[in-house]
């Protein structure tokens, strides 16, 4: 598993080029992101899903995205409880933001909790 992860970490480094920043930006923001979100809903796939969307605003889709990933696959090896539907909730996130269907940290938050409701079962 150690070597799964390695590999994957050396595929995303030797994808950057110089203008690309990595996950430099969404680590930077996420604290105060993942603030906002938890003070809106506690359900899990809202917030991977409002984390994303609100993360996407701010910095690159591919990099959120590669955040994501990094995040499920430290959930693999620690504490954590990985699970593919919480990168899907990632991945809807950062669409609303890309397709402009939120526009901002509310519309973000709002519509992820229609598509993620406290009481859903995905």
């Amino acid at each position: 598993m150690r070597i799964t992860l390695f590999i994957f970490a050396a595929i995303i480094s030797t994808n950057a080029t110089a203008k690309e920043s990595m996950i430099i930006c969404p680590a930077y923001y996420y604290s105060s992101v993942k603030s906002t979100v938890e003070s809106n809903g506690t359900f899990d796939k809202f917030k991977h899903c409002a984390v994303s969307c609100l993360l996407t605003l701010r910095c690159s889709a591919l990099d959120v995205l590669e955040l994501g990933i990094i995040k499920e696959l430290a959930d693999v090896v620690g504490p954590g409880n990985a699970e593919m539907n919480d990168l899907r909730a990632d991945y809807y996130g950062v669409s609303l933001a890309t397709s402009l269907k939120a526009k901002n940290d509310k519309s973000c938050m709002a519509q992820c909790h229609v598509k993620y409701p406290e009481n859903s079962c995905q």
